[in-house]
């Protein structure tokens, strides 16, 4: 299988015993800063021969089916290996005999607080089956392009949700790669916008794995955990961030007994799944769903749950994953929130007085210029839908523009009135822009919006649209050429395709 990146997101959680020694050594044949194996001899094994053997069971004993495509991510458990191991395993087979450069692990802090991320600033990484040293390069890049990004060595000390990965990498991947170990604290939605910006650029040329800590369910009974957890790997594996966040926000709502979190490495997992997205996985894949309780069958009061999911470019040999470096300019939730806050501002405003708003959102958004789309829905009916495919104005403009423009100027439609402004649910699109590809095999439903061109015809297609409808390629293909004013097959020759990406969140999500 090729290699275009990797991302795990571990996940686990369970102490088998608190760990004091902590902090750094010295190495005196090298002269780096080597961060030591803290949980060594309690989470997992402490001697090599041991440890080799314990993961190579968990492995053997892991069934797997046939992996169709590169596996570009993979999410995995960070408890002590007696009680995660079994499921770490389904994700780490995938990855066996990969060869990375570098290796970025991304989890959330559990025994510090700080705000933003941090880097550590050891220059290795000792585990029993040897020591790994940092990308100090990548990792002095990343922060010199952030804001919310910082070099700083106290929040990893202790920190196991990283740690405990290290001897899976070191047993399933070929020697030589290195790591960048990135922490998470509190307020980091800026460290988690610099990540998704600026990683695609600066591993480019790069053979890389990424890495990401987070836990599914703490303390529920086996039961409710068995039942929120099969939902969560669930949502990882569709990648849908926004969902992901809704998911959390119902669960912790509905007053479960025991229930700590739906996930504690909430950041960590959804940068991991906007990143695949980035990168070209275009499927993900739940291989294993399990908690604390399978292990200990005595008491089920209380558990913690893991899962293994993967995310995969199932890109055909020889064709090239289409990638767009700009759709690394992700917007935060905050700001999709805000432009769905905006938007219901600007048609309230112009249905009930025919006038534009006049006070407009001062941010970032209001100098990005993207392609932009605002739809407009009652129930799961459509009620209007403009837009621009190509860049003409900063996001704020379009969106005030574009709103206008679905409820009073969609030909298809008459134009809102007052008695619908409550009925109406608002979705955005934030597109990139458009690129050609060598041929319609390069085209993933439902990850690309499609541009249709043959002799002065031309028709779009946003990337929701096939999904909704359920359509395969060939069928969307065949009714965007209608829209077009071709006959249905007219796609298969002469045609020029365009593809784009998008950002879609609505007010049914946010």
């Amino acid at each position: 299988m090729k290699i275009h990146g990797l991302f795990i997101v571990l996940i686990g959680g369970l102490m088998m015993r608190t760990i004091e020694n902590s902090g750094y050594a010295q190495h005196h044949d090298h002269g780096y800063r080597v961060r030591k194996a803290v949980y060594a001899g309690s989470w997992y094994p402490g001697t090599a021969d041991e440890l080799q053997e314990n993961i190579n069971h968990y492995i053997v004993n892991a069934d797997i089916p046939e992996i169709e495509g590169s596996v570009i991510g993979i999410v995995s458990p960070h408890a002590g290996y007696v009680y995660s191991g079994p499921v770490a395993s389904f994700a780490y087979k995938s990855i066996i005999g990969q060869d990375p450069d570098v290796v970025l692990l991304l989890g959330n802090a559990h025994r510090e607080g700080f705000r933003g991320a941090t880097i550590d600033n050891a220059d290795a990484y000792e585990s029993p089956l040897g020591t790994v040293l940092l990308d100090t390069d990548l990792a002095g890049q990343l922060v010199a392009h952030s804001n919310g990004i910082r070099i700083d060595g106290t929040p990893h000390q202790r920190e196991h949700s990283l740690e405990i990965q290290l001897p899976f990498l070191q047993h399933v991947l070929k020697s030589g790669f290195k790591i960048v170990p990135i922490l998470f604290g509190y307020d980091a939605e800026d460290a988690q916008r610099d990540i998704l910006k600026n990683l695609p650029d600066l591993l480019k040329g790069k053979k890389y794995l990424l890495v990401a800590s987070t836990d599914l369910t703490h303390y529920p009974t086996y039961k409710d955990a068995s039942r929120i957890d099969k939902k969560t790997a669930g949502i990882i594996a569709s990648m849908d961030t926004v969902a992901l966040m809704k998911h959390e926000r119902d669960e912790m709502a509905k007053g479960t007994g025991n229930l700590a979190c739906v996930l504690c490495g909430a950041t960590a997992t959804s940068s991991v799944m906007s990143l695949c997205k980035l990168m070209g996985a275009d499927k993900g894949q739940v291989l294993k769903v399990a908690n604390s309780g399978d292990v200990s069958h005595g008491d089920r009061s209380q558990v913690v749950g893991y899962c293994a999911v993967i995310f995969i470019d199932t890109s055909e040999s020889g064709s090239s994953p289409i990638k767009f470096e700009t759709v690394a300019d992700h917007l935060t939730v905050e700001e999709q929130r805000m432009l769905l806050g905006y938007s219901r501002q600007v048609m309230t405003e112009f249905v009930q007085t025919g006038k534009p708003v006049t006070q407009k959102p001062d941010n970032r958004l209001s100098t990005i210029k993207r392609g932009v789309f605002v739809s407009l829905h009652i129930g799961h009916d459509l009620r209007g839908c403009i837009g621009y495919i190509e860049p003409v104005m900063n996001c704020v403009d379009a969106v005030l523009d574009n709103t206008i423009s679905a409820c009073a100027r969609d030909p298809r439609f008459t134009p809102v009135t007052m008695g619908e402004l409550d009925k109406i649910t608002i979705e955005i699109s934030v597109l990139t822009p458009p690129r050609p590809v060598d041929s319609w095999k390069q085209i993933k439903i439902g990850h690309h919006g499609i541009i249709l061109e043959k002799n002065r015809h031309k028709a779009v297609f946003l990337p929701q649209v096939a999904p909704e409808q359920g359509w395969d390629l060939g069928t969307t293909l065949r009714y965007l050429s209608m829209k077009a004013g071709l006959s249905p097959e007219a796609w298969r020759e002469g045609t020029q395709f365009k593809v784009f990406e998008a950002q879609v969140f609505s007010e049914k999500d946010i």
